[in-house]
C-alpha cells in the first residue's frame, strides 16, 4: 500500500518570545499530527549615538510591542514557497495571512525573515503597504530554522542585518513635521528620495527616518512652512549607526518664561529663536516677547532674529510692532493678524503665516526691507490700499515684495462697511489665480512684484 504522507499546516501557530538569558517558556499548538512551536528571540535594539546626542539619549524602540508584525518564507521541496505574515497579540504571535506548510519528514528552508512594519507579502515579493512610505521604518532581516526534532521553527535577530542607520529627530511631540532631504536612500529600497517626507513625531517629541545617507547629504526639518532645523552630514552615515538631529523648540507659557527664553537664547548667541506658545496666548505672552527684545537690545545686532511662534493662533494688535531685531518671523499656526501686529518692525525681510485668514489694517506697515510674504487662504482683510490704512505701506514698498498665496485664493473685493466703520475685503468665489489681477501682480488693491501659489 501506498504511503499516505501527513503534512503540518501551520493555519494558526502559537509564538513565543525568547530571552537571549532566561529559559523559554513553552506554549504549544497543535498542527495535524504534530506538536509546533515558533520561537522569536529578542527585538535588537538600535541604541543611540553619544556623539551628537541631544539631551537624553532614547534608545528607540527596544523590544517587541503589540501589533508588531514579522514576514516569513518557507521553503519546502515538495510544497515549494510558502509566505506568511504573523502579528504580536501582546502575549503570543498569531497568523495574521498566508500559510506555511511542509511535509513531516522533511527540513524547510527560510530564505527570508522580516520585521519591516510598512511592507506586506505580495505575490511573492515585498512591497509597500498602501499610505506607507520606504525609509519611514525599520527593514531587519533576521534568520529562521527548523529545531533538531522537526517540532518547531526558532526565529532570531541575534545577528539581524541593518544595511542602513538611523536618524532621530528631536523635536515636538505628537507634531506632524516634514523633512526635506537628498542623497538619501531610504531602508527597504535602492533608489534615492529628494521629496519631502512627512514625519509624525511620538510623545517623547521623537521622530525617526531609516535609511542610508551620503556625505554632503543636507537635512531641512520643518513644522508647516517653519524652518525647525538643518544639517549638512560631513560624511556619509555608518550602517547599524544612529545619528541624533536636534530640531526642538522651547515650550514656554507665562510670560516670565517667555522673557527667560528669549534672553537665554541671545545669550547663547543663538539668531534663530523658536518657540511653542499655548493657543490662546494673547497681550502678556506678546507683551513679554517685546519686553525681552527690548532687554537685549544692546547684545543682538538689527535684523539677525529669525523668529518662529508655534501654537499661538492669533497675533494681537501690536503684539510684535517696533521689533528692530527681526530678520524674519515664522507663524505657522497663526489664523489671525491684529492692527499694528507686525508695525515698525523694520529690517523684516520675510513674513510667512501660510495658515492666516484674518488681517487688520497697519499689519504689515512701516517695512523698508521686506522681500517675501506668505499668507493663508485670507477671508476677511481690513484697510483700504493707498489710503493710510491698508494692510501694507502705502509709500510704494510692495512692487519689491514676492507675495506667496495658496492655489485656492479668491479674489477679494473692498467696500466701505458702515457698521464697523472699516474697509473690508472679503472672497467674491472667483480663483485668483485665474483672474486679471493675477496677471497684472495685483492683489488687495496693491502691485507687487510678483504672486505666486505656494501649493
Amino acid at each position: 500500500m501506498k504511503k499516505i504522507f501527513q503534512y503540518i499546516m501551520l493555519a494558526v501557530v502559537t509564538i513565543v518570545m525568547a530571552s537571549c538569558t532566561s529559559d523559554i517558556e513553552e506554549t504549544t499548538a497543535t498542527a495535524g499530527k504534530s506538536n509546533v512551536q515558533l520561537v522569536v528571540g529578542e527585538f535588537p535594539a538600535f541604541g543611540d549615538s553619544q556623539t551628537r546626542a541631544i539631551g537624553t539619549p532614547d534608545e528607540g524602540k527596544t523590544s517587541w510591542a503589540e501589533g508588531d508584525e514579522l514576514l516569513l518564507e518557507m521553503t519546502s521541496k515538495t510544497l515549494g514557497t510558502k509566505y506568511a505574515a504573523f502579528t504580536y497579540n501582546g502575549s503570543s504571535w498569531e497568523l495574521a495571512s498566508g500559510e506555511l506548510s511542509y511535509k513531516e519528514d522533511e527540513v524547510p528552508t527560510f530564505p527570508h525573515v522580516y520585521y519591516a512594519p510598512n511592507y506586506k507579502w505580495e505575490a511573492g515579493k515585498l512591497v509597500l503597504k498602501e499610505g506607507k512610505a520606504a525609509g519611514t521604518d525599520e527593514y531587519i532581516e533576521g534568520t529562521a530554522n527548523i529545531t533538531p526534532n522537526g517540532q518547531g521553527i526558532n526565529v532570531s535577530f541575534a545577528k539581524a542585518t541593518r544595511n542602513y542607520s538611523r536618524l532621530r529627530i528631536a523635536t515636538m511631540p505628537n507634531k506632524q513635521i516634514t523633512v526635506d532631504i537628498d542623497q538619501y536612500i531610504p531602508a527597504g529600497s535602492n533608489m534615492e528620495r529628494y521629496q519631502d517626507i512627512a514625519l509624525t513625531s511620538d510623545e517623547k517629541g521623537n521622530a525617526y527616518l531609516y535609511g542610508t545617507f551620503g556625505k554632503s547629504a543636507e537635512v531641512t526639518v520643518k513644522y508647516g512652512r517653519a524652518p525647525l532645523a538643518t544639517h549638512k552630514f560631513s560624511q556619509a552615515t555608518v550602517n547599524a549607526k544612529s545619528y541624533v538631529l536636534d530640531a526642538t523648540v522651547i515650550s514656554a507659557n507665562s510670560a516670565e518664561e517667555i522673557k527667560s527664553a528669549i534672553e537665554q537664547e541671545i545669550a547663547n548667541s543663538k539668531t534663530a529663536i523658536r518657540l511653542n506658545l499655548a493657543s490662546d496666548a494673547g497681550d502678556n505672552e506678546f507683551n513679554a516677547i517685546r519686553e525681552a527684545f527690548k532687554n537685549v537690545r544692546g547684545n543682538v545686532q538689527d535684523g539677525t532674529i529669525d523668529l518662529t511662534l508655534i501654537g499661538c493662533k492669533e497675533i494681537p494688535a501690536d503684539g510684535l510692532k517696533e521689533l528692530n531685531a527681526l530678520k524674519s518671523i515664522f507663524l505657522p499656526d497663526v489664523t489671525k493678524i491684529g492692527m499694528n501686529a507686525l508695525f515698525r518692525c523694520v529690517y523684516l525681510e520675510e513674513i510667512c503665516a501660510p495658515n492666516v485668514s484674518t488681517i487688520d489694517e497697519r499689519a504689515f506697515a512701516g517695512f523698508i526691507m521686506l522681500e517675501k510674504v506668505t499668507l493663508g487662504e485670507l477671508t476677511d482683510v481690513r484697510g483700504e490700499a493707498n489710503s493710510g490704512g491698508g494692510i501694507f505701506d502705502d509709500d510704494n514698498w510692495t512692487p519689491y515684495i514676492d507675495l506667496y498665496l495658496p492655489k485656492n485664493q479668491e479674489v477679494m473685493k473692498g467696500e466701505f462697511d458702515e457698521n464697523s466703520n472699516q474697509y473690508i475685503w472679503k472672497p467674491t468665489g472667483e480663483k485668483y489665480f485665474a483672474s486679471p489681477d493675477y496677471d497684472n501682480g495685483i492683489f488687495l488693491g496693491y502691485q507687487f512684484n510678483s504672486v505666486k501659489s505656494w501649493e
